[in-house]
């Protein structure tokens, strides 16, 4: 009975949204951009809490993207209009007459970069400006695509990344082999998602047990933003068709984008004990390889990482006015390696299934890595109008722990570009684990989207 409630508040909230968005957009696409190179997509995203049934997220985004080749120039650019329907509540008249105290409403301006064609050397192409740059090859655990940061704000979007700003240059030899050199002049941090996720994605590092904090004051240090000393940059080389396999060989001089806990001092005033944490960005080099290819009819694909910290990242916490001596908790002090490996196949009757296994995740640094295993698996009936999809994440950790993510999807496409999609997150395991830490968190979905 409560399931069938929370899709009902979904679907009520939803329906004349999706309507009046899909009515306005095909009216815009058809009108308006008929002969421009002009395209995009909406989309409607309701979620809701299994626990208690209350609206999680309600999003409305329309996408547009424009791209334009004169000669040898190329220019994209890429702008997300979002609203959120969920409003903070208020005890205070005035603030209803406010119009920014209703859902908020932005326009974000993702990809807007110009690439330069056999730019000076005839094999030579420049790119510069707001972009997203991808490498390896693995499907979404990746473990050498390290020059943009995370966007977490939607936390079920793990594998979306951050435009910024880049300088990239690729020369394009013969054989199908190529050299990309990447300059990123400034550091951007990940966003980070609400909070009830944060424990997901950065670990809490040991306090002890007999200290029960009354506050915790959180701070945070970035990069001094000065060049060239806090630039990163990278270069990888490519080569297609060797022996049926594309590989590359990649290196990323860099900050590690997720802030780690690196000192805490814990003092008391009165009959309070307070914490005083300090965050920061450490700075590593990471040397990348994969490959990509197949064995007879299965794909199959790589990625492995070695991850040099330039200076021992270490957690230090201090007891003052205590009679107890200060701690330090070594996290990531000398090279480790991150890897991924996955393969994939079609059977006879359309089913498609996808399996890897991931050693550290992104958030992971150190000794907090962890062992993943992936399985998905999807099926299209009704002439591909009806597509059942389901995924499991099992999280191997440490001391024979486990924990898992269910992600079943149901996809109805009834018209060409019209997708509508119900499923749910659903997280379960032991605690102490990624997920067993967010059980709470489960969710079912409700989404439509329209690409133009």
């Amino acid at each position: 009975m409560k399931n069938k409630t929370v899709m009902m508040t979904i679907l009520k909230r939803w329906i004349p949204a999706f309507a009046g968005m899909t009515i306005l957009l095909l009216s815009i696409s058809h009108a308006v951009f008929a002969d421009n190179p002009v395209s995009g997509s909406l989309l409607v995203d309701t979620r809701a809490e299994t626990g208690n049934g209350n609206i999680s997220r309600e999003e409305y985004r329309v996408t547009l993207t424009a791209a334009k080749r004169i000669h040898e120039l190329y220019a994209y650019g890429e702008v997300w209009f979002r609203g959120f329907g969920i409003t903070q509540p208020t005890t205070y008249l005035p603030q209803l007459q406010q119009y920014s105290s209703e859902p908020p409403t932005y326009l974000d301006v993702r990809q807007v970069y110009v690439e330069f064609y056999s730019f000076l050397l005839e094999n030579l192409d420049v790119k510069i400006g707001k972009q997203i740059l991808n490498w390896g090859t693995a499907d979404e655990l990746n473990v050498t695509n390290n020059v943009n940061p995370y966007d977490l704000e939607d936390p079920f979007a793990f594998n979306n990344k951050l435009p910024v700003p880049l300088l990239v240059a690729e020369y394009y030899f013969p054989h199908e082999i190529s050299l990309t050199g990447v300059i990123e002049p400034l550091f951007v941090p990940s966003v980070l998602p609400s909070d009830k996720w944060v424990t997901a994605f950065i670990p809490s590092e040991p306090i002890p047990p007999w200290l029960h904090l009354n506050q915790i004051n959180i701070g945070l240090t970035e990069p001094a933003q000065s060049m060239p000393g806090d630039l990163s940059y990278g270069f990888r080389v490519a080569k297609k068709a060797l022996y049926g396999y594309d590989i590359s060989l990649s290196y990323y001089n860099g900050f590690y984008t997720l802030p780690e806990l690196a000192s805490a001092n814990i003092t008391t005033s009165g009959n309070s004990i307070i914490a005083n944490a300090n965050l920061d960005f450490p700075r590593l080099s990471i040397i990348g390889a994969d490959f990509a290819g197949s064995i007879g009819d299965h794909g199959v694909w790589g990625e492995i990482a070695l991850n040099i910290p330039q200076q021992p990242v270490r957690f230090n916490s201090y007891v003052l006015n205590m009679p107890y001596p200060a701690a330090s908790y070594d996290i990531a002090t000398s090279p480790f390696v991150k890897y991924v490996l996955g393969t994939d196949y079609t059977f006879n009757d359309g089913t498609y299934a996808n399996l890897q296994f991931l050693h550290g995740e992104f958030y992971e640094i150190g000794n907090q890595l962890q062992n993943y295993l992936s399985l998905m698996a999807n099926r299209s009936f009704l002439y591909d109008k009806l597509k059942a999809q389901i995924a499991i994440i099992t999280e191997l950790a440490q001391h024979n722990l486990t924990s898992y993510m269910f992600y079943p999807e149901l996809d109805w496409m009834p018209y060409d570009n019209i997708t509508m999609a119900v499923g749910g997150y659903i997280f379960a395991g032991d605690s102490g684990t990624v997920f067993g830490n967010i059980i709470g968190n489960s969710e079912v979905f409700l989404k439509a989207s329209y690409v133009f």
